[in-house]
């Protein structure tokens, strides 16, 4: 969702490396709205960006489905988090360990972002297991800690958008279940047929055919250089294989001629 835009433009590209990466980058533009306000003044509700005209404050909140099938339908969100040991003879004598820690959710739900702790969300199928690694193939994501919704719980706003409140939602398939925020946010008083009411159905998630909402935005608070067009505003989110593989993908990607080079030693500039 994106407000107080009067011309918002936006691009979303999508990203495959050779490493088995995908990449959805989302990209931000457009004329600021803004409202007259007499010379001299200021305002709490956004920035004077030219001569009588105020920038107002404003957020864009972007939720990205995924749905994914990691070897088949049958998936499990793995919650992972890293989390530091205390010195101890037995584990820890040097004090440079640290755990990790990996909770799978079992049941329709929603977390949020905690870069302090690391935490990522591997998508995985526990019957595939890795012949290196012995693990279950999967993809992580590694959720942006950017700022949630900042209206009022009570407000229009809000209740319109209950996507816009958690970083990560996860829920079963359901046919027809697109959007985040619901197929007619504009036409009611509250998110209706969103993720919201999605968790709401208190559905299991293990071993089964799952969707992820990854939910990431900006927090806009007008500057001077967002007067007239504003700069792109880069946002990105990641999914990256995790024992996938059984080595890097990549590492055979065959070189290009470098047509510049030439021999030298026969030249008779490099002659004695």
């Amino acid at each position: 969702m994106s407000a107080n835009l009067s011309l918002a433009e936006y691009i979303f590209a999508y990203k495959l490396d050779q490493a088995g990466g995908i990449t959805v980058e989302t990209r931000a533009t457009g004329i600021v709205s803004c409202v007259n306000i007499d010379p001299g003044k200021t305002s709490s509700y956004g920035n004077v960006v030219g001569p009588g005209v105020l920038a107002q404050n404003h957020q864009h909140i972007f939720a990205v489905r995924i749905d994914p099938a990691i070897d088949g339908q049958a998936n499990t969100v793995v919650q992972e988090e890293s989390h530091s040991v205390p010195m101890n003879d037995k584990t820890n004598p040097m004090g440079n360990y640290y755990e990790v820690r990996q909770t799978p959710i079992t049941q329709s739900g929603w977390a949020d972002a905690a870069p302090q702790h690391n935490r990522v969300f591997k998508i995985v199928n526990e019957s595939k297991k890795n012949r290196v690694s012995g693990k279950p193939v999967g993809y992580k994501l590694t959720p942006p800690a950017t700022q949630l919704l900042l209206a009022d719980p009570k407000s229009v706003q809000s209740q319109r958008a209950d996507f816009a409140k958690h970083h990560v939602w996860v829920t079963k398939y359901k046919d027809d279940e697109l959007y985040a925020g619901g197929r007619f946010t504009l036409q009611s008083r509250k998110e209706v047929g969103g993720v919201a009411d999605a968790v709401a159905r208190g559905e299991r998630v293990e071993n089964a055919d799952v969707v992820v909402w990854s939910v990431f935005g900006l927090t806009h608070n007008p500057r001077v250089e967002d007067w007239p067009v504003m700069p792109v505003e880069t946002h990105q989110i990641h999914l990256r294989p995790v024992d996938f593989f059984e080595a890097n993908p990549s590492i055979d990607v065959p070189g290009t001629k470098d047509s510049a080079s030439k021999e030298v030693m026969n030249e008779r500039c490099c002659k004695l």
